[in-house]
C-alpha cells in the first residue's frame, strides 16, 4: 500500500497540484493508495502533557486518537510519500509533529544500546516530493540539504532504517515553484510511480 501523507495548508497551488496528479496516476495504473491529509484531518501537531508522560514507556502507544488512526495506516503502508512546501529550508511544523506524536517510541523506533532500532522495516520505499521558493540548487548547495540529510536520513530513515536500494528513495523538488515549472515536475513524480 502507498500512503501519501499531504502537508500544506492550502488546498489549491503547486503542492496540491502534484497529489492530485499523483492520486489520478495511481487511479489510472490500479495502484491502492491511501491519502492522509494532515490539515484537512485537523492533525494537532503539538504535544500534550499527557502525550510527554507516555512518551518514554516505549510501548507505542497514543492518547491522541488521530495519531492511533495514522499508526494502523503506517502498519499496512510499503511505500511512504510526504507532500509538502518547503520553509525555512525543511519541513513545516506539522511534518515534524506527526513523528513527534504518531512514530512514538515502541511504535516508529526503539531504543537500543548504540542508539535507536527502526521498527517500520516492513516501509521499503519513501518519495518526499516538496516546492520551494528557491532554487533546487540553492537548498542543496547553501542552505545544506536539509531535505535529504536532516528529513530523510535522519528523520524518516530512523524509523524505516537502511531501504533495499540507492533507488528506494527520492527527493523531487519543484523550485523555484512557478506554475511553468508543474508539467516537468509532474512528470518526474509519474516516472517515479510508473516504475
Amino acid at each position: 500500500m502507498i500512503t501519501i501523507i499531504y502537508a500544506h495548508p492550502l488546498e489549491e497551488g503547486i503542492s496540491a497540484a502534484a497529489r492530485n496528479a499523483l492520486t489520478e496516476h495511481l487511479r489510472a495504473i490500479g495502484r491502492p493508495y491511501t491519502l492522509i491529509n494532515l490539515h484537512q484531518d485537523g492533525f494537532d501537531p503539538v504535544m500534550t502533557a499527557a502525550d510527554r508522560q507516555t512518551f518514554f514507556k516505549g510501548d507505542g502507544k497514543s492518547n491522541y486518537p488521530l495519531a492511533r488512526k495514522y499508526q494502523n495506516i503506517l502498519k499496512e503502508t510499503g511505500h511512504l510519500v510526504f507532500i509538502f512546501p518547503i520553509w525555512f529550508n525543511e519541513q513545516p511544523a506539522i511534518v515534524k509533529g506527526f513523528f513527534e506524536r504518531v512514530c512514538l517510541p515502541g511504535f516508529g523506533y526503539g531504543y537500543a544500546e548504540n542508539g535507536t532500532a527502526p521498527l517500520l522495516t516492513h516501509i521499503k520505499k519513501l518519495t518526499v516530493l516538496t516546492a520551494s521558493g528557491a532554487p533546487t540548487e540553492m537548498l542543496v548547495n547553501v542552505f545544506d540539504n536539509m531535505i535529504e540529510k536532516q528529513f530523510i536520513r535522519h528523520i524518516v530513515q530512523t524509523m524505516l532504517g537502511p531501504l533495499p536500494d540507492e533507488g528506494a528513495a527520492a527527493w523531487i523538488n519543484i523550485g523555484p515553484a512557478l506554475p511553468e515549472g508543474l508539467p516537468a515536475h509532474i512528470a518526474k513524480i509519474k516516472a517515479r510511480f510508473s516504475a
